[in-house]
């Protein structure tokens, strides 16, 4: 599935940047699907883990959420637009958000969840919450457990590739059994965030 012309400017203008500026370094991309339903889950520790782990992904579009406050002007919000970003009040989630999510999965497409739900402001992981374990089984979709490394500190460290900024994509999870309860789905999110402390 082809991204849009816009998307794809966007995505390699922010690759140039986390590339050339800071050093990104990428490992595992080949285990990215180019077809199918996926759901990329990886660690959360900044504001720009999105945009970060979306640029690395050159052969397909990829949705995610955002929070609203992010969309600070026009001219913020039509950039974030142009890389799939949907804008959400992530204080106060909705099923509208999951629902969006479930309809882009049944098209086919890419997206990102992080298994913690949130960001987490110590470094350390958050426990995972049955979202992506329940979009994962909802929609029959491919989950990749992705590793950020680097993020939670201050974007100086990373100038000209002082210290490591690196995204790692794992191998594929393919769900199995359909979830019957909160806490199936729970377990399923528990497995995919493993994989990704795995990836460290």
């Amino acid at each position: 599935m082809k991204a849009p012309f816009q998307y794809k400017i966007a995505r390699a203008l922010l690759y140039l940047l986390f590339r050339i500026i800071f050093g990104l370094e990428i490992e595992g991309i080949s285990n990215v699907p180019k077809e199918g339903s996926v759901i990329i889950a990886p660690n959360h520790r900044s504001n720009y883990d999105p945009l970060l782990v979306g640029c690395c992904v050159d052969s397909r579009d990829v949705y995610y959420l955002a929070k609203s406050g992010l969309f600070t002007s026009k001219a913020v919000a039509c950039f974030l637009r142009s890389l799939n970003v949907i804008p959400v009040d992530l204080e106060k989630p909705t099923v509208g958000a999951l629902r969006t999510f479930v309809n882009l999965l049944k098209k086919g497409k890419a997206i990102m969840v992080f298994p913690e739900g949130t960001r987490s402001r110590t470094n350390k992981y958050l426990k995972a919450l049955p979202g992506v374990g329940y979009l994962a089984v909802r929609t029959n979709s491919t989950v990749i457990p992705t590793l950020i490394e680097g993020t939670y500190e201050s974007m100086t460290r990373h100038f000209l590739r002082r210290s490591p900024l690196r995204v790692r994509f794992g191998t594929p999870i393919y769900p199995e059994n359909e979830v019957k309860s909160v806490k199936e789905a729970e377990a399923l999110s528990i497995k995919i965030l493993k994989e990704v402390k795995r990836l460290a």
